[in-house]
């Protein structure tokens, strides 16, 4: 079968064109900043941390130490 693509120019290593840029469209952007908000605010409530908890165990130490 005959390959129907438009042929790619030859590149050379290290051509001066410039690199072809990203396209990001605003709604994706967008969607995009408000999953990060999202999850900002979701790790802000939670915290991520418990409040400290006393040792309610005795720990055995030397006889000298006492």
């Amino acid at each position: 079968m005959a390959n129907l693509s438009r042929p790619q120019p030859a590149r050379q290593i290290l051509a001066r064109e410039p690199a072809p840029r990203v396209i990001v469209s605003r709604r994706k952007l967008i969607a995009g900043a408000a999953i990060a908000l999202a999850l900002a605010g979701l790790a802000w409530i939670d915290g991520g941390e418990e409040p400290l908890h006393p040792i309610a165990q005795e720990v055995a130490v030397p006889g000298a130490a006492q």
